[in-house]
């Protein structure tokens, strides 16, 4: 009887992206797929296995252009603190915290980066419903003064900017707020100046003996110095020292919807505040980055800034005692019970859990280990 010959296939392949025919005999080709069957099974129980991830979340976050007060955000962004909760930001700018609270108040964005002066006021005057959570930082605004004028000895203290030009952010700001408090303490008042809006990038570009001055957040006073613009005429920090400046707040909607959510972004904000005051060179590092600006001015500018997430009741009390004394509030709107007010405001439970979450990711590392 004869023998079968053996039954040989033809396979077409992709060897090295070259094609090539490649003849296989039967056994082999048995062979091959059932080694195939069970490498894809192996597969599949690995995959089958894999720990369920979190959903990811998508929080909108708005901050202030180029506003080093608000490096926190940041440096949460750098070192991948939001990855690692599985929570994509989506960042919107705004030219100051008065068109911030807008933002809000257009359900623009979730939660925000800016000053407690514009949030207090736009609370109270337009009835934006949001809560402060945290601080962000205190101090870190100066009023600056053209430096020839300054030589010349025209302009050298506060009081000479009588019948002059202060070029400021915008009149629902911090800065702002600082600026009438400079004068008041100068013997002067918010109308014995003339004061025009204008964005920081270019107050100090445009300068002149008649608008010799600006106020606004860091780095740009320090930039303005180092570039031999003009020069500091008083600090913030001079006028009202620890004066709280940015905090974190949350659209009120928001909150009440998403408190999971809104717990994990002020502890994130937390853990890069204290980071950055941790890791100053680190953190200076990742604002000129951020900045695009040369390190010596942002070093300087941070400088300038006091990075703290603890709340000050008191400070904001003393903006809310100010704003009404400047008559910068709706006479109608004043709270008739300003503590009761502040409560509402204000929400520093989020903050009290902070150092529970941490123990708890502690916890839960070593388990894993």
């Amino acid at each position: 009887m004869a023998m079968e010959a053996p039954i040989s296939t033809l396979i077409y392949v992709n060897l090295k992206f070259s094609p090539r025919l490649v003849y296989l005999e039967k056994n082999q080709i048995i062979a091959i797929c059932v080694a195939a069957v069970i490498i894809g099974s192996v597969g599949l129980v690995v995959i089958w296995n894999l720990p369920p991830s979190e959903p990811t979340t998508t929080i909108r976050i708005g901050y202030l252009s180029k506003d080093l007060h608000q490096l926190a955000l940041q440096v949460a962004l750098e070192n991948g603190l939001f990855d690692r909760e599985n929570i994509t930001v989506e960042l919107v700018q705004y030219g100051n915290g008065a068109l911030e609270m807008d933002g809000f108040l257009a359900g623009q964005i979730d939660m925000g980066y800016l000053g407690a002066a514009p949030a207090i006021l736009k609370r109270i005057n337009q009835d934006i419903m949001i809560t402060i959570l945290a601080a962000v930082n205190m101090e870190g605004s100066t009023i600056m003064v053209l430096k020839s004028e300054y030589e010349a000895g025209h302009v050298t203290s506060v009081a000479d900017l009588a019948g002059k030009g202060v070029f400021h952010p915008g009149p629902a700001t911090v800065q702002n707020l600082l600026l009438r408090l400079a004068l008041n303490q100068s013997g002067l008042s918010y109308d014995n100046i003339t004061a025009t809006t204008m964005s920081p990038t270019y107050m100090a570009d445009f300068l002149t003996p008649a608008t010799p001055a600006f106020i606004a957040w860091e780095p740009f006073n320090a930039k303005a110095e180092y570039e031999n613009k003009s020069v500091p005429l008083i600090t913030s920090g001079e006028i009202w020292p620890d004066h709280p400046c940015c905090v974190l707040a949350a659209d009120n909607i928001y909150l009440s919807t998403n408190p999971d959510i809104v717990q994990k972004i002020v502890n994130i904000h937390i853990e890069a505040t204290e980071w950055i005051v941790n890791n100053p060179t680190q953190a200076i590092a990742i604002a000129t980055d951020w900045l695009e600006m040369d390190i010596t001015p942002v070093t300087t500018a941070f400088n300038n800034i006091i990075y703290n997430w603890n709340l000050n009741r008191t400070g904001l009390e003393m903006y809310l005692d100010f704003l009404i004394d400047e008559e910068q509030l709706i006479p109608e709107k004043i709270p008739a019970d300003p503590s009761a007010f502040l409560d509402d405001l204000i929400n520093t439970t989020y903050t009290g859990s902070f150092f529970f979450a941490v123990e708890k990711r502690q916890t839960e590392k070593q388990v894993q280990s």
